[in-house]
């Protein structure tokens, strides 16, 4: 059976069942009791209005019109008594007015005092009949007045009595609208003090911030909507008290996971909170402090309680400033290692930094095979140069010799052909050897990139006009700085955007693309052309990786990419390849941003 949210019901809780009125009828009811209220009043206030002047009204008339009577009576008797005044002389016809007004006079008394006024009036009417003399006028006249003062004092008294009861009306009606109304805002109080009292209590509750998994314990609600709120956050209490639960288990379980693999990476790795204090770190990078976990964990970084020398080296190389990669000359097992360091930013949800995270890596094999690369390249470029000087220099002095027959004449260019790939290969060699990161000497200087991207490209453009190829930019209009070696880095781009245009036909599109993802700037570079052949992809950064790429000129495949990643790694940054889902290739570059 469904039960309506909004009639009141039972609910089920562990407190006592009681039945609850709505929020609606408690708020019906009050204003109910305040329209009865006001209600009461307003017939009140109108029923003595009514009452203060229907009888006054119809006697004030009465007045009047005995007022109008006793005039009516003098224009009579002046008929009689002056006919030649008005034009209608029948005297008899006066005296009948006035008999006739006599008459409606005495069916009209209205004071105490006015009967006694017309019986006079009426003894003095029958003396001037039948004596018409002056006394007998002004006898009969002053009656008359004397009708009219009787009725205009009669009218005076009323009307002060009728204004005396109005004004005690509206002040009787007035006082009980004063109480009406502050017992109005009495109930209201009670009425809202009743729902809100609960739910302050409720933010109180929470205010005190409540430990997730204890029982909440609730005001009693004075509403069926309020009990049903309350049942609700507690249900909601009680499903977060389980997730937290949940969560904290999770936590530990990923808490193990990740000491399980901080044990076992051969990497250092040391993360750091917002105010500096250490928050994890790997067994490797413990071993290299050469101190127990107990004396690091949560402890402020800048401030550990020691003078080991492999610290202070740490402390000064793992800076929140670094750039790219940090090379940091350590001891470990009686022996000077080289360890190159980097730096990453922890970022909340909404962009803000909560920590730091260094990763500290074992290069001296690398080192070391980097110089002995470097080195076997210089022996071999340096053994050579010299044959390959001299076999082309033979080659062209056998070319300018007369007497060459067709066939001595095509050997001879052979040779020379030979003579200038060979040449070719061992300034390539030299070029590795140069822009390998170990040997790369960069002069970094903090710069726009987006302004010198701008700058490099123009060449370009020119380029791209000449072959019916499109060249577009897509640059923010505000600044992403650096920190480069703007000669090398113009390399890097000159390398992929000459590759991009070698690579497109008439009509094609290569698309610069610079835009800022955290802590990292991003110039990619993207082309519509025939891309990397599958089978060159894993090694496409590789020296030396020979093949063929659809529509470009044979060669080493791979030689400048292996150069330009030599580079962009020496500044601490990374390269990228993927495909274009139109087809062609995208080349990212992911540089640190300029602190």
């Amino acid at each position: 059976m469904c039960t309506s949210p909004t009639s009141p019901r039972s609910i089920s809780s562990e407190r006592v069942m009681i039945v609850l009125p709505t929020m609606h009828k408690r708020i019906r009811r009050s204003f109910l009791r305040l329209v009865l209220l006001f209600g009461a009043l307003g017939v009140l206030m109108v029923t003595g209005i009514t009452i203060a002047g229907r009888v006054p009204s119809e006697l004030i008339r009465m007045n009047y019109d005995s007022i109008a009577y006793a005039q009516e009576m003098v224009r009579a008797m002046n008929g009689i008594r002056f006919p030649e005044l008005y034009r209608d002389t029948d005297t008899l016809g006066w005296e009948k007015r006035f008999a006739d007004t006599l008459e409606q006079a005495s069916g009209n008394i209205t004071e105490e005092a006015e009967r006694k006024v017309i019986t006079d009036l009426q003894a003095s009417w029958d003396a001037y009949r039948q004596t018409p003399d002056d006394a007998n006028y002004r006898g009969l006249h002053a009656r008359i007045d004397a009708l009219v003062q009787v009725n205009e004092r009669g009218m005076f008294l009323r009307l002060s009595k009728n204004a005396r009861f109005r004004d005690i009306m509206m002040a009787v009606t007035a006082a009980a609208f004063l109480l009406g109304t502050f017992w109005a805002f009495l109930l209201a109080d009670s009425v809202a003090e009743r729902l809100a009292h609960p739910l302050r209590r409720v933010a109180e509750l929470f205010r005190d911030r409540p430990q997730l998994g204890r029982k909440l314990h609730l005001p009693d609600p004075q509403t069926l909507e309020v009990r049903l709120l309350f049942d609700e956050l507690s249900r909601l209490w009680d499903r977060l008290g389980e997730l937290d639960e949940l969560n904290v288990h999770k936590l530990v379980v990923e808490k193990r996971k990740l000491e399980v693999i901080l044990e076992s990476v051969e990497d250092g790795v040391l993360v750091l909170s917002a105010a500096g204090d250490v928050m994890l770190v790997s067994h490797r990078m413990l071993s290299l402090l050469g101190l127990a976990k107990d004396d690091v964990q949560g402890k402020p970084w800048r401030d550990l309680s020691t003078s080991a020398p492999n610290y202070m080296a740490l402390r000064d190389g793992l800076r929140d400033d670094m750039q790219g990669k940090q090379e940091i000359t350590l001891r470990v097992g009686g022996e000077e290692r080289i360890y190159a360091g980097r730096r990453r930013s922890l970022l909340s949800g909404k962009g803000a930094v909560t920590g730091q995270v260094f990763l500290l890596s074992d290069v001296t094999e690398k080192r070391r095979r980097d110089g002995l690369r470097s080195e076997m390249m210089d022996w071999i470029s340096h053994e050579l140069k010299t044959p390959m000087q001299s076999l082309g220099l033979a080659a062209d002095l056998m070319a300018r010799r007369p007497g060459l027959d067709e066939e001595m004449s095509m050997l001879v260019e052979t040779v020379g052909q030979d003579a200038a790939r060979l040449r070719t290969v061992a300034r390539q060699f030299m070029e590795i050897a140069r822009m390998s990161p170990s040997a790369l000497q960069l002069v970094p200087d903090t710069v726009d990139l987006v302004e010198r991207v701008r700058e490099w490209l123009i060449p370009f453009q020119l380029v791209a006009r000449e072959s019916g190829e499109r060249l577009l930019l897509s640059m923010p209009e505000t600044d992403i700085p650096v920190t480069i070696d703007t000669e090398r880095f113009a390399w890097v781009l000159s390398n992929l955007v000459s590759n991009a245009l070698r690579v497109g036909s008439v009509g094609s599109t290569v698309r610069i693309v610079i835009t800022q993802e955290e802590d990292d700037a991003v110039l990619r570079v993207e082309d519509d052309g025939p891309g990397i052949p599958p089978e060159l992809e894993a090694r496409l950064f590789e020296p030396f990786s020979h093949g063929r790429t659809a529509g470009t000129r044979e060669g080493l495949v791979g030689l400048g990419l292996a150069i330009t990643r030599d580079i962009v790694e020496a500044h601490g940054g990374v390269i990228r390849y993927a495909r274009n889902p139109g087809g062609g290739a995208i080349f990212t570059v992911l540089l640190p941003l300029a602190k």
